[in-house]
């Protein structure tokens, strides 16, 4: 199977121009120069994902800058805080988001709460809409992780 294309930055055609464009209310939207290292997700499928020009197979974690294989444990539900705090370095992210392959169908409450613990807010969702809200985060500048279960 091939990589699914998330196509998130290909250019639009323009629209067309309404008075209001005029307008210098306009909020402007920050790009990202070719030679970024933003990790950003590309492709998924396939037991593997396509991030910033790299193919990595199975599991990942990614930082805003750095991407890893990741082992989790074979059950998502079976994650805990021990699995994921050496992963994160010094300095905790505010907000993790865990791709657990399908929607998901555990809450996590406890890994939630440990995560709590440690300032980390934990978003749940599967590996699709994790790739997706994680380019949007990045887009936003936001500081974060993702860890991503492998989809085939």
């Amino acid at each position: 199977m091939a990589l699914k294309s998330l196509n998130m930055n290909e250019p639009k055609p323009p629209s067309p121009k309404s008075p209001s464009d005029a307008s210098s209310d306009l909020v402007e939207i920050r790009s990202f120069e070719a030679a970024s290292d933003l990790q950003l997700i590309h492709g998924y499928g396939g037991n593997s994902f396509r991030i910033s020009g790299e193919r990595y197979s199975g599991s990942v974690l990614v930082h805003p800058r750095q991407t890893a294989i990741w082992t989790p444990p074979a059950k998502p539900e079976t994650l805990t805080i021990d699995d994921l705090l050496p992963h994160f370095g010094d300095d905790f992210p505010p907000l993790f988001i865990l791709g657990v392959g399908g929607a998901p169908m555990d809450p996590m409450n406890d890994l939630s709460a440990a995560l709590r613990h440690h300032g980390i807010a934990l978003e749940v969702m599967s590996t699709p809409a994790a790739c997706r809200t994680w380019n949007v985060l990045m887009s936003e500048g936001r500081d974060a992780v993702t860890g991503l279960y492998d989809v085939a």
